[in-house]
This record gives C-alpha cells, sequence and structure tokens, in this order.
C-alpha cells in the first residue's frame, strides 16, 4: 500500500514526473521499496506548484497506510524527513510562504559591509519569527497530506487493483500503471503524471503547489 500511495498521487497531480516504476523489492540499506519517476525533459528549475505536488506525492505512502490501517508505520520516516525539509526550503529560502513573504531566511548571515573585514556580524531570527516558520512548515505538511489522502480515497478502486498487482508481480511499470487507471478513469489525463483533480474538489488553503529534478529520482519506503 505505501509504495501504491506513492504512486497513485504521484499520477494524480500535475506537473510531476511520470511514474515510471514501482517495486516493493529492497532497495540499498533501510529501503523496503521505491517508485521511481523520470523525467520527460531536461529541466533545472522548479515551480512553486511542483514543489507543492512533490510534497503531496512523498507523504502518499504515509496517508495510503493511515487510510487503509488507520495508523502508519516506521517506512514514511525518511519521507517525512524529505517533505518537511522540502516544505522548509519553500518557507525560507525560495519565499513560496505568502504569509511570511518573498524573503530568504537563512540560520546565520554576516553582514554584507563587513564580508572581508575583520569581525563579522551573526544574527538569529526572533522567536516569533520562527514560530511563524514552523507553522507555514506544519501548514503546507497538513494541506499536502490531506490532498494525498484525499487523492487515494477518492481512488480506492484503483489503488486496490495496483497493489494486488504490486503483490503479485513485485515490480510494475508505467504501461501497467496506465492501463489499470484508465480502467477506472478514462481520458488522456491518465498519463502519468498529468491527471487533474476535478474542479468540485475542496480548494486547498495553500499557494503553494513536485517531483523533479535532473535524471531519474527514487521515492523509497
Amino acid at each position: 500500500w505505501h509504495e501504491i500511495g506513492h504512486a497513485l498521487v504521484g499520477c494524480s497531480l500535475p506537473h510531476l514526473d511520470p511514474v515510471h516504476k514501482v517495486s516493493i523489492i529492497p532497495r540499498g540499506l533501510g529501503a523496503l521499496g521505491y517508485t521511481l519517476h523520470r523525467p520527460e525533459d531536461d529541466r533545472q528549475l522548479s515551480t512553486q506548484t511542483e514543489l507543492y505536488n512533490r510534497i503531496c506525492s512523498l507523504l502518499g505512502g504515509i496517508a495510503a497506510e493511515d487510510l487503509i490501517y488507520q495508523e502508519s508505520s516506521t517506512g514514511g520516516a525518511n519521507d517525512l524527513q524529505r517533505a518537511t525539509d522540502m516544505a522548509r526550503r519553500m518557507v525560507t529560502e525560495l519565499g513560496m510562504s505568502p504569509k511570511l513573504g518573498r524573503v530568504h531566511y537563512s540560520e546565520s548571515r554576516k553582514s554584507a559591509f563587513l564580508m572581508g573585514s575583520v569581525g563579522s556580524s551573526d544574527y538569529s531570527h526572533s522567536e516569533e519569527t520562527i514560530r511563524e516558520i514552523d507553522l507555514e512548515v506544519r501548514r503546507i505538511i497538513d494541506a499536502a497530506y490531506l490532498a494525498a489522502r484525499e487523492i487515494l480515497d477518492s481512488r480506492r478502486p484503483a489503488m486496490e487493483h495496483l497493489t494486488r498487482e504490486l503483490l503479485e508481480k513485485e515490480t510494475i511499470e508505467a504501461p501497467l500503471i496506465q492501463s489499470i487507471l484508465e480502467q477506472y478513469k478514462t481520458g488522456p489525463q491518465i498519463k502519468p503524471g498529468t491527471y487533474v483533480e476535478p474542479q468540485t474538489s475542496p480548494t486547498r488553503d495553500i499557494d503553494t503547489h513536485e517531483t523533479s529534478g535532473h535524471g531519474e529520482t527514487a521515492q523509497s519506503g
């Protein structure tokens, strides 16, 4: 269920690299399975929407476990760490928080007037700013988790079918994934990575919306 959660959310949001392969064969230390994305182009940049959707996909495994078992496992620890790190970068480094604005919040910075001179001026943020950053990160994570869970709940028959195939074959690739998805929702939007949610879905309270990168990327766990 965990890996299919990643894959199905990844296939259900726009602006994500297509899902190329899903496997439950252990890969590397501690990774019990993986979802592999393969970029269609050589993009170097990611938009706000891409980053947010990447977080949704990262949380898809945890959301699937919660949906099926009403609790999550330790297998989602790495996903949660990566999602939280990405959300924090959006808030503190990339200016992608509507509340905190287009500002870069570094941990400490040296005064530009003193660079190259004797001495430096390091400063940290106020407790209020740190609290606002933490709240924004939490807001992004919570919204992305709810979005992932909503997708999986609305596409549960497809999730169950994909899970049965994965348990039987241990590894499934894009053509089979696409053929299964087309049985439950037909149309050109079914190509992994290009499905657009119906307009009737509740609006998410966030202005940010990835799985992108140079070369193949994988979600493990």
